[in-house]
Order: C-alpha cells, then structure tokens, then sequence
C-alpha cells in the first residue's frame, strides 16, 4: 500500500443516519497512506480485483477493489467542503432490524478493501471481517450456505456476476430501507450501480462504495518508440473507436516487426468490449449470442494478425512478464489494477512510465455491492458503516485519497479532479480519475446483467480460447451447446 503524505482525520461531525450498505472486492490500493493494520478477524489472503466471472482466474481478480495509488492526496483536511454539496441527507425509511449487538459482522472472500475501510470507520461498534471462500466464484456458491448456518452476518459483500442470486431472494437479502435508506441517498452514485443492486421488484437490496470503471493503460515508452506518441491525448486519438484500436495494432506490429502485442489477453478485450454492449446474455431462457459472435469475428482477426497472443491467460506469469518484457503495449485495467502491488506495478508499471486513457469505449470490470443481511442485528454499526462508505460525500472523497479506490460518488470524483489532489506515481503522476470519472459517466446497464452471467461468460472464454482456429459459427455452435449442458433451463 503507498505511503500518506499525511495524516487523513475523518470528520468527527460524521452524521450516521441508519442505513446499511458497503463494498467489498479484490484490494484497495491506498494513494496516499499506508493503512492500519486490519483489525478484522478470520483474515484471508488479498485478492487483487477482477470482475465477478474472472474471480477465480486471479486471486482477488475475483472482483475488484484494486485501485489506483493516488501518490500525493494533497491537503484533505477540507475535504468537508465537498460534503456540504453532497451530502446525501438524512434517510426518512424507518429502521426495521434489531440492533442488539456492537459486533458489526461483514461476510467477503477477501478483507483486502475492508482493512481499508476498517482503518476509517469511525461509526458505531466493532466492524468484524468473517471470510467465505477464497475468491468471488467462490463466494458465489458458498454465501448460501453460510448465511443459511446460523453464524453471525450483518453484512455480505456480492459480485456484478451473481448478485441477483441473492438480491432477488428474501430470504437470503433484505432492502437498504430496513437500515433506513432511500434512493435518494445514492442520487449521487453513478446510476449502472445502482441498477446492479436493484431486484426484479424494483427494490434497492444492494450498494457499491465503489464505481469499477476501466481503461487503456499503456507503456510510454513503448508507444513513443513504436508509434511516436508522447502524451495521453495523441494515444486517445490513435484508439477512440474499436478500428482506430485496430489500426494502430497494425502499425504497432509494423514498427516492431511482430515483437509487441496490442492487447496483453482475448479475455482483457472481451471485458473492454463486452460491458460497454449493454446486452444481456439472456432473453427470458434463451442465450443471447449477438455480442459473443460479434466479438470473436473481431479477436479472431486480432488472433491472425498478431495484435494479441491467444496462448496468454490473464493473471498468470505469462501475463505479467508480457508488460515487464515489453512483449505487450497495453492492458484493459479497471480502477483496482492501478495501484502499489497490483496489476500495474506487477506487469511493469513500477518505473512510472504508463499512462491510462479511455480507450475505444467506456466499460467498467467487476465492482462489489455489499448486501443487507435479513439477520442483521447491528443495525446502528451497520447503518454508519454504510453511510460513510457510499453515502457521504466529504467521507468518500478521503476513502478515495486514502485508499486510491474510485468511489461510487459523483460528487466526491468531481470534487478530486477539479483539485488536482490525486497523482499516480505509477503513471508518471497521471490521475487515473480524471480518465475514470469520464469513463464512469458513460457507462450504461439498465437490465443487461442476468444471474447467468458469470457461468455463461467463463463458458464462452473458455470455449474461444480452446477453439481459437475454428470459425465463428463452430465457437458459438459449442459454446451454446455448453451452456445448455450447465444451464438445462435455457435454451
């Protein structure tokens, strides 16, 4: 984790409504700190972030807290300021849970944004991390199990892949109004997450602190040397559409006879490509393929022209030394991977000479929404813990200074990048923000995400990766027939 310039003092005015709510996915990085140690319980090993479906690929790839260090936050003791103006105000649903215990229990498979978070709360009672599983695919699976034991679970942090497991099931989620919160509480949240952690009913069951937006990071050195760019804005230009993006991985290839690659993985691209689509893979039990035939006909290209290696998985060796050997320009990263001991410092970041742009469209990967547990009974921790960490403005803005995360507040983001108080020394100084904010402000779900998604989508990976030199027609004819085999109920 970096190092705080200085000492962050949280705002001891904090005005904890009841509310329930927070986050939880693979490490946080801190931009300008190094915070406590984790005063949490049944610690598990960090995971490094991921969206929902590649959790068990990469440790904390599961899902996504990594993000980037801020270097130097600047002066945050005003940060109140930036509360003034969003402050969510005060919840008006009544609290419908017992508050019988200080001991606030929050179930994730990783503490690694959580040590965080502990670090900085300042509400009510004893926040508790209980692990379960060793990853977010994981989790998936094993929530159900623990949530039915009867152990203690105030709070239980879910993936974009397979939340509405659980969000639409009453028995294993309860609505945010049970800890007092309305949706005017998250008016300032970027709206695709709150669409995540809304059930079929149209009831609010879960809320992110964070918002997983991604881009194009890529090796300045490289992308002088090789295409004669020397800024962010001249690399926006040679990539801002999916055949800009193309183009310039042939003249990439040109310029070093073959030796460096476009894109570091098919499925870095895929996440790029596929999120920003807006297109669900389900339609009532039948599979939806538009998206999945139109991005192979595209990798596959990429695949025969060289412009990406289909042999390299993401979160192995060969991932890593592709950046650190200079074999590859760039990678699709989100707000996790950027920051001291994650993605982008282990694939080569350390000496400062990345940058990040937006790349050829906006799209977000993983993120985490913490989930009310109906036997909560810790409702005024719980409540605090909620509202400080994706409710109140002024505190969100020094999460995001300390721990080097995007969080899921308009308001905070803004705020962050009109002061100019975050620089990423892993980028050159570069705030990742102010690329992030841009991104995260364009992306689109409204009903695109099935409880299918993360099964379908590892499916579908797997079966292009092992059936890259078949033609289309053959990828998407066996992955189809696959998912039937998983999924009897769809068609």
């Amino acid at each position: 984790m970096s190092k705080l310039t200085r000492t962050l003092a949280l705002l001891a005015t904090l005005a904890m409504a009841s509310s329930a709510f927070v986050a939880c996915g693979g490490g946080s990085e801190s931009s300008s700190s190094t915070p406590a140690a984790n005063n949490s319980s049944s610690a598990a090993p960090a995971d490094n972030g991921g969206d929902a479906s590649d959790a068990g690929d990469a440790g904390d790839a599961s899902d996504a807290g990594d993000a980037g260090d801020a270097g130097d936050a600047g002066d945050t003791s005003d940060a109140g300021d930036a509360g003034d103006a969003g402050d969510a105000g005060s919840s008006s649903a009544a609290v419908n849970l017992p508050d019988d215990d200080d001991t606030l229990t929050i179930v994730c498979w990783t503490d690694a944004d959580l040590a965080n978070m502990f670090d900085q709360y300042s509400g009510a009672g004893t926040p508790v991390y209980q692990n379960c599983g060793s990853n977010g695919t994981e989790a998936s699976t094993q929530y159900a199990t623990y949530l039915n034991s009867g152990d203690d679970v105030d709070l239980f942090v879910a993936e974009a892949g397979w939340i509405l497991n659980y969000i639409n099931d009453d028995s294993m989620s309860a609505p945010l109004s049970d800890l007092g919160f309305t949706a005017d509480d998250y008016k300032d949240a970027y709206q695709y997450t709150v669409e995540i952690g809304t059930d079929n009913n149209g009831v609010l069951k879960a809320a992110s602190w964070q918002a997983a937006a991604g881009g194009y990071a890529y090796n300045t050195t490289l992308a002088e040397q090789y295409l004669g760019v020397t800024s962010p804005e001249d690399m926006q230009a040679k990539i801002g559409s999916w055949d800009d993006f193309a183009a310039t991985a042939e003249e990439l290839k040109t310029a070093s006879e073959g030796k460096v690659t476009m894109a570091a993985t098919i499925g870095g691209l895929w996440q790029a490509f596929s999120t920003a689509k807006n297109a669900a893979w389900v339609d009532g039990t039948t599979i939806k393929t538009d998206v999945a035939k139109e991005f192979t006909d595209m990798v596959k290209g990429y695949v025969d022209n060289g412009y990406v290696n289909p042999s390299i998985e993401q979160w192995t060796t060969d991932w890593t030394n592709a950046g650190l050997n200079g074999e590859t320009l760039g990678y699709f990263y989100s707000t996790w991977c950027l920051g001291e001991g994650a993605q982008l410092e282990q694939n080569g970041g350390s000496d400062g000479n990345w940058n990040i742009v937006v790349g050829p469209q906006e799209f977000f990967w993983g993120g985490s929404w913490l989930c009310v547990s109906p036997n909560c009974n810790s409702a005024t921790p719980a409540a605090d813990f909620v509202r400080q960490f994706t409710v109140d403005a002024a505190t969100m803005e020094e999460y995001a200074l300390y721990s080097g995360d995007f969080v899921n507040n308009k308001v905070a983001m803004d705020k962050i990048v009109a002061d100019k108080s975050n620089s990423n020394p892993l980028l050159g100084g570069q705030d990742q923000f102010a690329v992030l904010s841009e991104v995260a402000s364009g992306i689109k779900m409204s009903d695109s995400i099935t409880k299918y998604d993360q099964n379908l989508k590892d499916t579908f990976l797997t079966t292009l990766k092992e059936n890259i030199s078949e033609d289309t027609d053959t990828i998407i004819n066996k992955f189809t027939e696959q998912a039937k085999a998983d999924n009897p109920d769809l068609t």
